[in-house]
């Protein structure tokens, strides 16, 4: 079955993304890690919501934020 990227139109190879928002998603679980190391407690949806609303995060990522937050 050929399943497509819940956040584009390619071929989904790792799960529910491609291999690109498949990078991007692995980069904001790593980074959320690092958040809470260093602010403390802060949700994955107070978390994807901040970076959302900032202008330096990336395109790719904000469509992963965006299929992570309807999941919630």
């Amino acid at each position: 079955m050929n399943r497509k990227c819940s956040a584009c139109s390619r071929k989904a190879s790792i799960d529910i993304y491609c291999d690109y928002h498949a990078q991007s998603f692995e980069s904001l679980k790593e980074h959320y890690n690092k958040w809470v190391k260093a602010y403390g407690i802060i949700s994955w949806s107070d978390y994807l919501n901040k970076l959302v609303e900032m202008n330096d995060t990336g395109i790719w990522v904000k469509q992963v934020i965006f299929v992570e937050l309807k999941k919630l």
